[in-house]
């Protein structure tokens, strides 16, 4: 496919979105699971943010790697590995074996989630490139939607682990296609070739640039409050609204269409030259008071899944300015790998540790302690944005573009 058209974005999405299906897929089998291995939910807990730990200790490093070998073989290669990993965790004997092969499988937050972003900004540039980063954004809602969806027919069965075998096929059937995956243009290529630097610095700088971080945590409070709510709530509209884990799977992964709009129509907004501060503040305040909503007991359950399809689409376009920025708050373009590798690191230590935190909360029945942590992420994911001081993101874009990379029209 051509570099940085519309079907090479999409190719790349969807790429994305097999991922991001990996963290949810295990939602609604959770009591197969407990059953079949003897397990608790805080063990469950484990086993679903374990996927993160690869990320944690080298999605900088692998981010920067990226940047040297190139996107293409890395999203191709990682896909025939998660072919593999979903196999072990069919064939998983033990919920040791289980946490075993969900470690592995947090690969592909390296060789896709990390390579997919940079293939992006190396292939577009102005609008198309704010459009695109939009996009991409909302992998994470449409996969934990694609894993709900996956699981959900084998929710309540014995046929639980083919949820595995339909994950796996779906990366074998993405590997063979990825000969359409674009090559990075050759001025690209030769443009990063004369900024490269010795193997380490891309790393160190990379932590030294205080832009990154800030668009690195406030993505992460944002992801973290979301997987949080997704890993719950299907048990919490079971527990205070009597209605089955799978219906409010089912609803929930429904929930997350609305929710890729309202990412795409953020980034619509950013190239109409709407500042990014202003797109954030609006979706938080109305994201805010639909998170306080969604856990309030009280409410029928029709009021809750009306909050919960507000809610979604509030955070997906959140997300979506935060990624829009991604390409702007790095004083070096020619790092995108390592920039995108340091968000998907800090965002690993939050999908780490929020999935052991709801269900450890999720016994108790508070639903307080959910709406504080609404509202500590979003306030505190608002205090790290690193737009306060920044005008449009695409308004004042110039349609050249940046020096030797060709734009995208």
């Amino acid at each position: 496919m051509k570099p940085g058209s519309w079907g090479s974005i999409w190719l790349v999405y969807i790429y994305s979105i097999l991922c991001a299906a990996s963290i949810s897929k295990l939602v609604p089998i959770e009591a197969e699971i407990e059953r079949a291995f003897k397990t608790t939910p805080a063990g469950l807990g484990v086993a679903i943010s374990i996927i993160s730990v690869s990320s944690i200790f080298a999605a900088t490093i692998g981010g920067g790697i990226i940047d040297r070998i190139g996107a293409r073989p890395a999203i191709i290669g990682t896909s025939v590995f998660l072919v593999l990993c979903n196999l072990l965790e069919f064939f998983s004997t033990s919920m040791f074996m289980l946490d075993a092969a969900r470690l592995l499988e947090g690969v592909e937050f390296i060789g896709i989630v990390v390579a997919a972003p940079a293939l992006i900004m190396a292939t577009t540039s102005s609008k198309r490139q704010v459009q695109a980063m939009a996009l991409w954004s909302t992998y994470t809602p449409a996969g934990v939607g694609l894993g709900l969806l996956l699981a959900v027919p084998f929710a309540g069965t014995s046929a639980w682990r083919w949820t595995f075998i339909v994950h796996g096929a779906l990366f074998a059937l993405a590997a063979a296609f990825g000969w359409l995956l674009p090559e990075i243009p050759r001025e690209a290529a030769q443009l990063a070739s004369q900024r490269k630097r010795p193997r380490w610095t891309d790393f160190v700088e990379i932590y030294r640039e205080w832009g990154p971080w800030k668009l690195s945590i406030s993505n992460a409070l944002l992801i973290s409050v979301a997987l949080g709510t997704s890993t719950v709530l299907p048990s919490y509209f079971a527990r205070f609204h009597h209605v089955s884990v799978a219906t409010s799977s089912s609803i929930m992964a429904a929930g997350y269409l609305p929710m890729i709009f309202a990412g795409i129509g953020a980034g619509y907004l950013l190239t109409r030259g709407v500042r990014p501060l202003s797109v954030y503040v609006g979706v938080a305040l109305v994201g805010i008071a639909a998170g306080l909503l969604l856990y309030a007991p009280w409410l029928p359950f029709s009021a809750a899944v009306v909050a919960l399809l507000v809610w979604l689409p509030c955070t997906g376009a959140a997300v979506a300015v935060l990624m829009a920025l991604l390409p702007r708050v790095t004083r070096d373009p020619a790092r995108g790998g390592a920039a995108m590798g340091l968000v998907g690191q800090v965002m690993a230590i939050g999908n780490f540790v929020t999935p052991p935190i709801y269900l450890m909360l999720l016994p108790k029945g508070n639903w307080l302690d959910f709406v504080a942590l609404v509202l500590a992420c979003w306030i505190l994911s608002l205090a790290f944005l690193p737009a306060w001081r920044r005008g449009p993101a695409a308004g004042a874009l110039a349609v050249e573009g940046d020096a030797g990379i060709p734009v995208s029209r």
